[in-house]
């Protein structure tokens, strides 16, 4: 489970990147990334990880892998810490998908970001500054993925109905100067077969020094930031040696509906 959370003061308006600051300093969590003085990244007892996610104002708690009948109350552990932190500077969580404000949001953690703020230019990206998700990736099978990932795709319209961000990346894709093809978000509609999953893939291109380069100008790259860079609604993962299916657009809400939105994932791919 990943989960995405704003957070603003107490006129309503994002924290400042002080602020945000202030909350991971005093997270009791082991420091796991530092870039230049920004801190951006913390690493929690079970492996889980606390980073931003593209906005001064947005962490995403990234959980580790935990059994569905634990994975729901773990995050939850985490976020009462995370909020109560918060609390002692001032910020409160927005539950909300989308922040509404015309603020540059933008933090840059990493590498990957910076290529990407490098390729789409600041004010595409900065769209996605303001959303908050939800995601779930669940342990799949080669023999179940291609079903599962088209029953999920067969009930998309009772995901997309109560998810706002999707405007937001089709406005992000248009906007990039980085010249995507449209289906680099949101993807094919069904599948055929695991190969199919795999030419559907390779219809885009690769980020390679910062730039899009066709597949057949490479004979190496970094496959899985390719990967994490095709936004599909519904795509595939792995962990380690086990396959699984990362299941995307889902509102960040309140915490009491984190069960009913596994429960929605697992009702097409459970």
């Amino acid at each position: 489970m990943e989960v995405e959370t704003s957070f603003v003061n107490q006129d309503g308006f994002p924290i400042t990147k002080k602020c945000s600051q202030k909350i991971l300093k005093n997270l009791p969590w082991e420091i796991q990334t530092i870039r230049g003085e920004l801190i951006t990244e913390l690493k929690l007892p079970d492996g889980s990880k606390l980073s931003y996610e593209l906005g001064r104002q947005n962490l995403e708690l990234s959980l580790s892998p935990y059994p569905i009948s634990k994975v729901i109350a773990k995050g939850r552990e985490f976020l009462e810490q995370i909020y109560s932190t918060a609390n002692q500077f001032g910020a409160e969580p927005w539950f909300s998908p989308i922040l509404k404000t015309d603020e540059d949001l933008l933090v840059i953690p990493d590498e990957r970001d910076a290529t990407w703020l490098k390729l789409d230019g600041r004010p595409a990206l900065n769209l996605l500054a303001r959303c908050s998700s939800v995601q779930f990736t669940i342990g799949t099978s080669y023999q179940k993925a291609v079903g599962q990932l088209n029953s999920l795709l067969n009930a998309l319209p009772e995901f997309l109905v109560n998810y706002p961000q999707d405007k937001l990346w089709k406005q992000y894709i248009k906007s990039s100067k980085a010249a995507y093809l449209p289906k680099r978000y949101g993807g094919p509609r069904s599948f055929i077969s695991m190969v199919d999953y795999g030419i559907q893939l390779t219809k885009h291109k690769v980020i390679y020094k910062d730039q899009l380069v066709d597949w057949d100008q490479l004979d190496e790259f970094d496959i899985d930031q390719f990967l994490r860079s095709v936004w599909w609604y519904f795509r595939l993962r792995r962990y380690q040696d086990q396959l699984c299916i990362e299941v995307r657009p889902l509102p960040r809400t309140s915490d009491c509906e984190l069960k009913n939105q596994l429960a929605q994932v697992l009702e097409y791919c459970g």
